[in-house]
């Protein structure tokens, strides 16, 4: 795992082909229409699969500023996972979110993980404890706030992971601070 800051450009160049790969430009994307936050070299890091040498799967690792329930915390995040077509079904996805998991659980000043996912990638993400949360979601977007469970539901649901035994997860509307990761 990588601090965005230290992520050399020959590899920032291998994650975008892997990127094109993955969803290829032509390709209509769920949420294709929303603005994403951009990397952050002060919270973002980059997790790595690679097979001889050759990048598999990757994702993304950040931390921000929500509130659940009116309550302010700070949520470790999960964004832009992964993984060459040509070799999924084989552990890279699962070793990435595995690592990403530990590098979450270092972090002090974060109990919870976030994710905005793909409703393909739910069962994925179950299986490695994730549950989805009902919201409402709210984040911003170029025009204001929107309701992220309302404008892409119900494919794209965001999920939750405790990363320490605190008996449940936190309910209540959810106000991410910026833009979804």
């Amino acid at each position: 795992m990588t601090p965005v800051a230290d992520v050399p450009p020959s590899e920032m160049d291998e994650w975008k082909r892997l990127a094109q790969k993955v969803h290829p430009p032509d390709e209509t994307r769920l949420g294709g229409k929303l603005r994403w936050a951009d990397l952050d070299k002060a919270t973002d890091y980059l997790i790595r699969a690679r097979e001889d040498g050759t990048l598999r799967s990757c994702g993304w690792v950040t931390r921000r500023a929500i509130a659940i329930g009116g309550e302010a915390i700070t949520v470790a995040g999960i964004r832009g996972v992964q993984t060459d077509p040509a070799a999924r079904r084989r552990g890279y996805g699962r070793a990435v979110m595995l690592a990403a998991h530990d590098l979450m659980r270092s972090f002090g000043d974060c109990d919870y993980a976030m994710l905005f996912s793909s409703e393909m990638a739910v069962p994925f993400y179950k299986d490695l404890g994730w549950q989805e949360v009902q919201g409402p979601v709210m984040c911003d977007q170029p025009e204001g706030r929107i309701n992220y469970t309302t404008t892409l539901p119900p494919s794209a649901p965001v999920m939750m992971l405790m990363l320490r035994d605190l008996g449940a997860l936190p309910t209540g509307p959810i106000e991410v601070h910026g833009f979804p990761w």
